[in-house]
Parts: C-alpha cells; sequence; structure tokens
C-alpha cells in the first residue's frame, strides 16, 4: 500500500474540514477579550472563592483596626490690606500675589514650628491622653522630635474650594483630643500670625501686653539668678570705665582689679631690686679702686719677705718685721672690704624680699583669678541671658508703643466654626476598605489565572498540535454528556457523530486509496478516549458500506467492554498464543454492525507476543476478508506494546486528551512511536470542553449541537469523559 505522510496529503489536497494544512476551527484567532472571558468563566469558582475570602479578610482588618476620629476647625484667612507701621494703605488685585499670599499660609499651617508650638502649648509630653493614644514609648531626648512628627502626620490642611475658608482636621484615636488638637492648631496659627504682625489687630495689644509681662518676669528672674550665682562665687564686680568694646566680666571683678594693682607693685618692685642690684655691683667696683692699692702693697711686702726668707731665714728681724706689716695690711684690707658694700646690700635685700612677698601674692591672686575665670563661663551666659531678655523686654515695650502711636487694625484671621468632639469614627471605613479588599481580590484572581495558565503544560488550544508535536490536526472531539442517546454513536444526530465523522473525512484523504486499510488508534495513557474514538471510526465505515474489523490489542486492560457487548471468550492472545483460526474469536461488536476480535484473557507477557511476526500474519490474514482494519492499542507510556502495534500497521492515529497530562510526556510516546517505525498520520484531541471555549472549540462545535445550542439547553448535565 502506498501511504503518503500526512503532512505532503493534507497540503496537496485541501478538503472540506481543511484550511492549509489546518482545520477550519484553527483557522480564526478569538478575541483576547473573549478568551480572558472565558478564563475566568472556567475558573468561577476559584474567583468566587479568592473574592470571598479577599472581602472577608477586608471585614475582619476592618473590625481589627483602632477606630480613628476626625475633627475639623474652619477658620477664615483675609488678605492682609493694611500696613499700621507705614500708615498708608497698600492694595493689591493681582491674582497671582493673591495664590501666593494663600499657599504660603496653608505652608505655614503645615510648619514644623507651628507643630512645636502646639505640642508646647497642649502640654503634650507630659498628656497621658495623648501618649496612651498613640502609643508613645521612646527615650525623653527623642520625646519632643516623636511628638512633633506624630502631629504632622495626622494634621490635615484642606482649603474649602476658592473661598478664603480652611479647614483644619486632625485625626486619632481619641475623639475628645482630635477636637482639642484641632482646636489648638488653630489658636496657635493665630498667635504666630499675630507674632509675624503683631500690632496689626486688636488682639495685637493684648498678646504684647502678655509677652511684656512674660519677658518681664523672665528678666527679673535671670537678674536674680545671675546675682546669686556671683555672689556665690565671689563675682564682686567693680565699676570700670568703659572702652566701647566688649567687656570681660572676670576683668571687672575685684580679684581681677587686685590682682591688677598688685602686678604693677610687682613691676615697681622689681624695679626697684634690679637697681639695687645695679647699686651693688657699681659699690663692689668702688670699693676695688679703693682697697687696690692695699692689696698691690701687701703683694710687695709678701714677695720681699719670700726673698729675705730663703736667704736669711724666719727668724731674721727684716723678715719679722715684713710679716708685722702685711698682718696690719690684710686688717686694713678686711675693715675696708666690711665697711664699703654695707649700705647696698642692706638696700639690696630689702627690695629683695619686697619683690618676693609681692610675687607670692600674685601668684596666689592669679589662681584665684582662674578660677574665677572658670565660674565666668556660666556667669557669662547668665549675663547674656539677662542682657537678651532687657533688649527683647525693650524692643517689644518700643514696639507696644509704637502701636499705641499708630493705632490698631483688625485681625486677618478668625476661627468660623470650633472643632467639635465627633461621635463616630471616620476610620476605618467599611466602605472603603471593601471596595479595596474587592479590587485587591480580582488582582490576585487574576494574577493566580495567569500563572496557572502560563504553568499549565497541558494541551489546550487544538491549533498549537502542529507546532508542538510536528503533527497534522486530524479533528477535534468535544467530551460528552450524560446519557444514554449521546453515547449511541449509530446516532446521526448524536453530540459527537459530526466531530467523529470529520475526522473520517480527513483521515480519507491520508492516501491515495483513501482510508487507510489498518489504521491503529493510540494515547499517551489511559483514559483519554482512544477507545470510543476506534469504536466511533468503526462504526462510520460500517455506515459508509465498508467491511470493518476493530481489533483489540490491550490485552492488559481492554477498554472496548464499555462500549461493545461482547462475550467472554476466545480473542488476539489466543491467536498470538498460537491458534490459527482466527474467525473463532471474532464477534459481532453489538449494537453495532461491524467485527470484533476482542483481547481475550491477559497473557503474562503481551509485549513477549507482540514482538514476534504471528500479530503481522493474522492483519494480513484478516485484511483479505476486510476493507478495513481498526487497531484499538494500549497507552504508550511506559508500556512497549504499543511501538511493537505500530510498527505492523500502515499509520497510527494519536488520541489527545485536552486538559490534562503533559505536552512533552505526548512528544515522547510520538518519538516512540516513530522510533519503532510508525508512520503518524496526525492527531485528535478528545474531550473539549468549557475550558477550550476560548480557543473557538468545546461546546460550541458544529451546527447547533454543541452545548452551546439553544435545543435540550434545560437538559444538560455535567459532562462526562469518553474514558478508554
Amino acid at each position: 500500500m502506498n501511504i503518503r505522510p500526512a503532512q505532503e496529503v493534507l497540503r496537496a489536497e485541501p478538503h472540506d474540514g481543511f484550511i492549509g494544512d489546518r482545520p477550519e476551527a484553527t483557522a480564526f484567532e478569538v478575541p483576547p477579550v473573549e478568551r480572558l472571558w472565558q478564563i475566568a468563566k472556567n475558573n468561577k469558582w476559584l474567583i468566587a472563592a479568592l473574592m470571598a475570602a479577599s472581602l472577608v479578610a477586608g471585614v475582619v482588618i476592618t473590625l481589627l483596626i483602632t477606630p480613628k476620629y476626625e475633627a475639623t476647625a474652619r477658620i477664615e484667612i483675609s488678605r492682609a490690606e493694611k500696613n499700621v507701621t507705614t500708615v498708608e494703605g497698600v492694595e493689591t488685585q493681582d491674582s497671582i500675589l493673591d495664590a501666593q499670599y494663600y499657599e504660603t499660609q496653608y505652608e505655614l499651617l503645615r510648619a514644623r514650628s507651628l507643630a512645636e508650638q502646639v505640642m508646647r502649648e497642649a502640654e503634650l509630653a507630659s498628656d497621658e491622653q495623648f501618649l496612651e493614644a498613640f502609643e508613645v514609648d521612646v527615650l525623653p531626648g527623642q520625646l519632643d522630635k516623636t511628638i512633633t512628627a506624630i502631629l504632622l502626620d495626622n494634621i490635615r490642611i484642606d482649603p474649602v474650594g476658592v473661598s478664603n475658608l480652611v479647614d483644619i482636621s486632625f485625626v486619632s484615636p481619641d475623639a475628645a483630643l482630635s477636637a482639642r488638637i484641632a482646636n489648638i492648631w488653630a489658636e496657635e496659627y493665630i498667635a504666630s500670625n499675630l507674632d509675624r504682625r503683631f500690632g496689626a489687630t486688636n488682639e495685637a495689644r493684648e498678646f504684647l501686653e502678655n509677652r511684656l509681662e512674660q519677658l518681664r518676669t523672665r528678666l527679673e528672674s535671670a537678674e536674680r539668678e545671675l546675682i546669686n550665682y556671683a555672689a556665690a562665687r565671689n563675682l564682686f564686680t567693680v565699676e570700670t570705665p568703659s572702652d566701647g568694646g566688649s567687656n570681660d566680666t572676670a576683668s571687672q571683678t575685684l580679684v581681677a582689679t587686685d590682682l591688677q594693682a598688685l602686678n604693677a607693685a610687682l613691676a615697681e618692685a622689681t624695679a626697684e631690686r634690679i637697681a639695687a642690684q645695679s647699686a651693688l655691683q657699681a659699690a663692689g667696683l668702688e670699693d676695688d679702686a679703693t682697697i687696690q692699692p692695699l692689696r698691690q702693697r701687701r703683694a710687695e711686702l709678701a714677695s720681699e719677705r719670700a726673698r729675705l726668707r730663703t736667704t736669711a731665714g724666719e727668724e731674721y728681724p727684716t723678715v719679722r718685721a715684713l710679716t708685722e706689716q702685711i698682718a696690719e695690711l690684710d686688717s686694713e684690707i678686711a675693715t675696708a672690704v666690711a665697711r664699703s658694700g654695707e649700705n647696698v646690700r642692706a638696700r639690696y635685700r630689702q627690695a629683695a624680699e619686697t619683690e618676693r612677698l609681692l610675687r607670692d601674692r600674685v601668684n596666689a591672686l592669679r589662681e584665684e583669678f582662674v578660677g574665677q575665670r572658670f565660674s565666668s563661663v556660666q556667669y557669662n551666659i547668665l549675663q547674656r541671658e539677662v542682657d537678651t531678655n532687657r533688649s527683647l523686654y525693650n524692643a517689644l515695650l518700643q514696639r507696644y508703643r509704637e502701636i499705641g502711636v499708630a493705632g490698631v487694625g483688625e485681625n486677618n484671621i478668625a476661627i468660623i466654626d470650633p472643632a467639635d468632639v465627633p461621635s463616630f469614627p471616620s476610620e476605618p471605613s467599611m466602605l472603603r476598605n471593601l471596595v479595596l479588599a474587592f479590587l485587591i481580590g480580582a488582582a490576585a484572581s487574576g494574577g493566580i489565572l495567569l500563572l496557572r495558565e502560563k504553568l499549565d503544560q497541558s494541551l489546550r488550544d487544538p491549533a498549537d498540535v502542529p507546532d508542538l508535536f510536528g503533527v497534522p490536526l486530524l479533528g477535534s472531539i468535544p467530551m460528552a454528556r450524560d446519557g444514554s442517546d449521546e453515547t449511541d454513536v449509530s446516532n446521526r444526530f448524536f453530540l459527537l457523530y459530526e466531530p467523529y465523522f470529520s475526522l473520517f473525512t480527513n483521515l480519507g484523504f491520508l492516501t491515495e486509496k483513501g482510508f487507510p486499510k489498518r489504521l491503529m488508534f493510540s494515547s499517551t495513557q489511559p483514559g483519554e478516549g482512544k477507545s470510543f474514538s476506534s469504536v466511533a471510526l468503526a462504526n462510520i465505515l460500517t455506515q459508509q458500506g465498508k467491511r470493518v474489523l476493530l481489533v483489540d490489542s490491550d490485552m492488559r486492560k481492554s477498554g472496548l467492554a464499555k462500549y461493545l457487548d461482547l462475550k467472554v471468550g476466545k480473542g488476539l492472545s489466543n491467536l498470538l498464543r498460537g491458534e490459527d483460526d482466527w474467525r473463532a474469536c471474532v464477534q459481532t461488536a453489538e449494537p453495532f454492525a461491524f467485527d470484533v476480535i476482542p483481547a481475550g484473557r491477559e497473557p503474562p507477557n503481551p509485549a513477549g507476543l507482540l514482538a514476534g511476526e504471528r500479530f503481522a500474519s493474522i492483519l494480513d490474514a484478516v485484511g483479505a476478508d476486510y476493507d478495513h482494519v481498526i487497531i484499538d492499542s494500549p497507552p504508550v507510556l511506559g508500556l512497549a506494546d504499543a511501538p511493537l502495534i505500530a510498527s505492523v500497521a500502515d499509520g497510527v492515529v494519536m488520541v489527545i486528551e485536552a486538559n490534562r497530562g503533559k505536552v512533552r510526556m505526548t512528544a515522547q510516546s510520538l518519538d516512540r512511536l516513530e522510533n519503532s517505525g510508525g508512520q503518524i498520520f496526525g492527531a485528535v484531541v478528545t474531550k473539549l470542553d468549557e475550558r477550550n471555549a476560548s480557543y473557538g472549540y468545546g461546546y460550541g462545535y458544529g451546527y447547533g449541537y454543541g452545548y452551546g445550542s439553544s435545543d435540550g439547553a434545560d437538559d444538560i448535565e455535567e459532562p462526562r469523559a469518553l474514558a478508554s
């Protein structure tokens, strides 16, 4: 038999049911929106579960969230139209300046400095209500910064439309606290505005009076603290002439004054001592001039006496006389020396003693002065605080006097509606959280469905068969529904008759002589529909007037008994073990008109029986009596039977169940069949259901007989698998 490759035949001989080398059902592209809708429809229960879980989580989270209350104070901000210090009115209608002014005010309302001012005014650092409401538990050094950050995070400034009104809203877990802080925020904003523009409103006078009283009290306290500190550390000062520069506080103390005086006295004593020392040295030179002749005379007499001793001896009268003269000269020299420097030395000793005493006192005062210098650091700080408070007091007093002269204007900021204690929480919002939970559930559902579609390795789109496996798609079979009528393949109006007849038509173009003589149906694993497909094709061939024999070669677990009324008896296993009368094994496939050779009893080694030439000779023998032999083979995966059968058949049709198994397993099965010498005619995809509707297959198949038809729509039940 001359069998041509299926791809070549399908391309060379286009016919009804094909466009190019693919069936008509795969020739159009399904819109993405329709595919997404079908995916969602296929997974409606999963989507419903995810959405329900998301909504329940939203309700639970909403109930667990601590309620928060929002209180709002409304103020009015008018443009400042008058500068009271210059009396002249300054008016502008420039919208840009107006926008700039109001944007500045909005930012001032959100300023960190205003938050700090509110914190100090409300004494929030020691407010247990506030600390417990916001669960503040930080180190004391970080407390002010933490409270300021909390205030800024929970305050909201909302301009009211295009008006001059501004809403100041504060949110906290305590309703009374929210109202109190919102009102304080508005009041402190007005106070800070007055602080910047004091003297411009009637309230400015009272504000300045309060500030003057505070500064006066602070100045008195600072001066009192300065005096007490100076008395405790002996920092008494005396008035000194001002040089117009900055005076050092220590230089004005009594110790500094004494040290200055003693330094001057020490300098004088040192000068006196130096003068006495110079006089003493000068007196020594003068004494040398008076005594020198005596010393010279004594030297001459001593020289003479020495000369005479060498010649006359010690008892010589002249020697003795010279000795007496030398002794007299020594006495005169000593008396002259003692008498010459006594007065000068006395003066020197007095000057040196005076200098020593002064130096000791100066050193003592210097140590005391150094101690006072260390104490003067804090003294200077206190002095500067006194000076600063005095300057501020004088400046405010002067400003207060200017206000009295210039007059008082009107306040441009006023509280319209103070914040009331809210009666119900503003957060959490059940409706908003449910909407958010719904959106999150929808997003999660979409993500999970897309992930499932990406990870699913089963065959969904039958049009992918040529690209995935390199074989043509011969047919697409929808999943059958429960009901005896719908499993009657002899009924032309049966749901599956049209798709199987289309498969029959496509198989008729595989060879030059039409439908193959010996056709094998196989699948990767059990339950994919190959047995039902074998029965359906055998029945259609019989209806076309052909003599058909269906051979059940699945001797391990036959599936034909589900569709045919077969008697227990001999079968293919008996023929393969040596029996020659194949006609004794043939039965009529009730309720159909074709014949069938059942599998027979399960042999211990089916693959061993199929490995020889016995099976090929049986096919040759039955081929003489029948026009077509349909072989229902075992699954390919894990078994050696199917490749052995494929080697003796004219060709193989691979039955692939949609939405089940893995693509690589089917590809491996096809490789095994081809490597054994089998000819792969193509593939038929079975059990298409609503999951494949997005690809143009499934319930909408053919002439209104699909699940989408109107006839009998109310009687449709759950689909039933076409098990093999």
